[in-house]
């Protein structure tokens, strides 16, 4: 029942010393032990890297890798891996922050069924009233609503990456320049005979976009990434997106049971779908022209 944290942060990520007072409270709560606690750092202000130093020369379980360069979110990923001790690896973005409690939950999870590879927590955006505000709110919402129906069906291959725990025997490294890590280790866990679960008990706030632009740079990198799953695991993320394409009974039952849920989501389908199309035409040519595009992504607004 041992476990590692890790986290990838890059950029300014002034969320990231409180995050990690968070991640070492919850792990005095959390069945089993926190072995280790592995940060890679790559083009963080080094008044950031002191503080996490700092904590490091009091807690022993704190590992700081700063890259000298960005490489990518792949290669940060499989350098933790190789870091960390113990049956299970908790990841957590820098950019999230778990509520209390969060971890425990999806640790137990995890340690209750020895067939489970993955487990990942709901998403939760700030609430607001704003085109974007809404509009993100109701893309989460589909995210989850969807994530929740495959969990009670036993269909999941899919995690997102803001809080999960997964199995270390359920997966494996990532292959160079892979975008989304979530999804492809969910992807080899579902694929190696494990199964892939989603907590709505678990919650993890997280950022989002303020701007149509920066949310339509965001689904245009996710997407791409989904495809470049898709190639090397021979299945696509079952996603809200995916279910409409390749399952559309399921998908509008439950883009169907969103909206009634919440009428106001109405009037952002027809916003939702033209961001939604702009974002996967740029991702079909981003994936045309490179198999490595958006490897090392910049931050979005």
């Amino acid at each position: 029942m041992d476990f590692t944290v890790g986290i990838c942060a890059t950029g300014q990520s002034t969320d990231l010393v409180p995050l990690v007072n968070t991640v070492r409270a919850e792990a005095e709560s959390t069945p089993g032990r926190m072995r280790g606690l592995v940060i890679v750092a790559s083009d963080c202000p080094g008044s950031i890297l002191s503080e996490i130093q700092g904590l490091q020369a009091h807690d022993y379980r704190i590992t700081l890798v700063v890259e000298d360069e960005r490489r990518g979110k792949a290669e940060a990923v499989n350098r933790i891996m190789d870091l960390a001790r113990g049956e299970f690896l908790v990841f957590v973005n820098s950019d999230a922050m778990p509520e209390p409690g969060a971890i425990s939950k999806l640790v137990s999870v995890a340690c209750a069924d020895q067939t489970i590879g993955a487990v990942s927590a709901m998403p939760v955006v700030k609430p607001g009233s704003g085109l974007v505000a809404v509009l993100t709110d109701l893309m989460w919402t589909a995210h989850n609503e969807c994530s929740i129906a495959l969990n009670h069906m036993g269909q999941s291959n899919h995690s997102s990456d803001e809080l999960v725990v997964f199995r270390r025997s359920a997966i494996g490294m990532l292959p160079p320049g892979l975008v989304n890590d979530g999804a492809f280790l969910a992807s080899v866990a579902k694929r190696r005979g494990y199964a892939v679960k989603f907590s709505d008990a678990a919650r993890v706030h997280i950022e989002t976009p303020t701007r149509v632009s920066g949310l339509i740079v965001q689904r245009r990198r996710i997407l791409f990434g989904h495809t470049q799953v898709w190639r090397k695991t021979g299945s696509p993320p079952k996603t809200i997106e995916s279910l409409l394409l390749f399952s559309p009974a399921v998908g509008l039952r439950l883009l169907v049971g969103i909206v009634a849920l919440r009428p106001k989501y109405l009037l952002m389908l027809p916003i939702a779908s033209v961001t939604e199309v702009s974002a996967t035409l740029l991702s079909i040519l981003d994936s045309v022209r490179s198999t490595r595009k958006h490897a090392v992504w910049r931050r979005v607004t």
